[in-house]
């Protein structure tokens, strides 16, 4: 039955002859994000390129949050500026997402302190104005009627864009505080750390520290309730 070559057809066939209880549908979803989620987790721990990370969220677009209807298989914004990713917010226009690897020698916060606080390290004061400048530009090319064919007709009015830079698993309560202080006074801007995704995604699926599984453990707690449920059923 899975071997059929029509996908779509085989889907429409499951469900409409009610093959697949809605539990059962619910687990296998639960069990590909849990399983993204490891794979977040495993990659955290590798110094790999940014274009893995484009790779991974194109292909796990949830754990990028909720506050946008769909990725758009569209980033350029112009002929000098490329997107990591556009994306449609649910109030119909355009938004951006951009992201910077976790590792190499990028770093968040400045060696010395400014006055007894924590300041952003130039390399994100760098990625910020990046950032800034993409804002910039696709506001510049919104009126455009070739940049709206592009996009299929999504306006950009006041983009606001995503920031996924650095790590933030081992900060100390100063370092907390004083990256509220910094994203509180960004304009159209919000800078999320690898742990905060990852932390999200945790929370989304209501995986704690405790709970978590590696990619293909069947001891998932959540599978074993959805399983026998499904059982108890049939």
């Amino acid at each position: 039955l899975f071997g059929h070559p029509d996908r779509e057809q085989l889907v429409d066939f499951l469900l409409t002859n009610n093959l697949l209880p809605e539990d059962l549908l619910h687990a296998l979803d639960y069990r590909r994000k849990a399983d993204a989620v490891s794979q977040l987790e495993g990659m955290l721990d590798r110094d790999l390129v940014e274009s893995d990370w484009q790779r991974f969220f194109q292909e796990n677009e949830w754990i990028l949050g909720s506050d946008f209807v769909q990725m758009l298989g569209e980033r350029e914004i112009d002929v000098d500026h490329i997107a990591d990713f556009l994306v449609q917010a649910y109030d119909g226009f355009l938004d951006l997402i951009e992201i910077k690897r976790p590792g190499g020698t990028m770093r968040f916060w400045a060696d010395a302190l400014d006055h007894g606080h924590h300041v952003p390290h130039s390399d994100l004061t760098k990625a910020v104005t990046q950032a800034q400048r993409y804002i910039f530009e696709v506001e510049r090319e919104a009126n455009s009627i070739k940049t709206l064919e592009r996009l299929g007709g999504i306006k950009a009015v006041k983009p606001r864009c995503t920031l996924i830079y650095g790590r933030s698993h081992d900060w100390t309560s100063e370092q907390t505080e004083a990256y509220r202080i910094l994203n509180a006074s960004q304009h159209s801007l919000s800078i999320l750390t690898y742990d905060h995704v990852l932390d999200r995604a945790r929370r989304m699926l209501a995986i704690g520290e405790s709970d978590k599984l590696e990619v293909g453990d069947p001891n998932r707690s959540e599978e074993r309730r959805v399983g026998k449920e499904c059982r108890s059923r049939w």
